[in-house]
Parts: structure tokens; C-alpha cells; sequence
């Protein structure tokens, strides 16, 4: 009789307690959020040949109005960093704003992209043509999301793509 007691108990208390025990999905106020961290290029040093461009400041407050260019900026800025070298000597970067899309947790932004450089070689000056990305931000209160694929692929989620920028 005291064992069935003790199971009813058991049975009775993981019952009530189910689910205490897994965590809440939501953060709470006394959670810390995810503290903010960048992977984007950083300029090279060239030797004077070809200066890197600096990042565009971040706006005040964000309108599907100036969202855009901040980001055909910040795109030309970023490419230019990661294909840059001692041995660049002329870049140029094409970008043109597909949609903005204001939502909940920011500005979703697509873009169409493509970009050239020249670089000095052995063998003379080499031209170099990218072919066409599709690259999609999300501007956030705090962070700059960026993932990017191919403008004949499926368009990236900037959830999956990297933080570039943190405020």
C-alpha cells in the first residue's frame, strides 16, 4: 500500500513540475541579451597604392527612406575591404536596392550587388568582373545582420548570415 502511495506521489509531483525544468524560450528581464560581436574584412594595408574606404556612420534613427543607401555604402565598403590588397589598384562596386521591408525587428533589406577590381600582376594589369550577388540585411536597434547568395539562387536569410556591425 505504501508503494502505490509513493508512486501516486511521484506520478503526482513530475505531473506539476513538468516543463519547469526545461528553461523558458523567451529571455527574461534579468537575462543578459547575447552580447554583440563583428565578423566583417578589415582594410589592408596597401602602401599608399589604393586607400580602403571607411564604414558609413550609422543613422540616427532608421526610415525605409535611408536605409537603403546606408546600405549600398556599407556593401561597397565591405566588399572593397575583403578583395583588397597591396597589389589592388582599381575597384569598383555596383549595388542596387531590390526591397525594404520594415518589420517588428527592424529593416529586412535586399540588395543586388556586383563589383570589379584590377590588380598588378607579373604578367601586367589583370581585370577581374564578380558576378551578381544577392545579399539581404537586416538593420536591427543594435547589430547589422548580413547573409548573401546568389542572385539566381534562393535569397538568404540574414538570420543565418553574420553580425557586421554592432551599436
Amino acid at each position: 500500500m505504501r508503494r502505490r502511495r509513493l508512486l501516486a506521489a511521484v506520478g503526482a509531483t513530475t505531473a506539476v513540475l513538468a516543463g519547469c525544468s526545461a528553461g523558458s524560450k523567451s529571455p527574461s528581464s534579468a537575462e543578459t541579451p547575447e552580447p554583440c560581436t563583428t565578423a566583417r574584412p578589415d582594410p589592408v594595408d596597401t602602401d599608399g597604392e589604393m586607400e580602403p574606404r571607411e564604414y558609413p556612420e550609422r543613422s540616427d534613427e532608421w526610415t525605409a527612406e535611408n536605409v537603403g543607401p546606408f546600405l549600398v555604402a556599407f556593401e561597397g565598403t565591405y566588399r572593397q575591404h575583403e578583395i583588397l590588397t597591396a597589389e589592388t589598384t582599381a575597384y569598383g562596386h555596383s549595388a542596387s536596392v531590390e526591397e525594404v521591408q520594415q518589420r517588428d525587428d527592424g529593416y529586412r533589406v535586399e540588395l543586388e550587388t556586383n563589383y570589379y577590381y584590377e590588380e598588378e600582376t607579373d604578367r601586367g594589369t589583370v581585370h577581374a568582373d564578380s558576378p551578381l550577388y544577392r545579399v539581404v540585411y537586416l538593420v536591427a536597434d543594435d547589430r547589422l545582420r548580413r547573409a548573401e547568395g546568389s542572385a539566381y539562387g534562393s535569397t538568404p536569410d540574414p538570420a543565418d548570415g553574420e553580425t557586421v556591425a554592432c551599436w
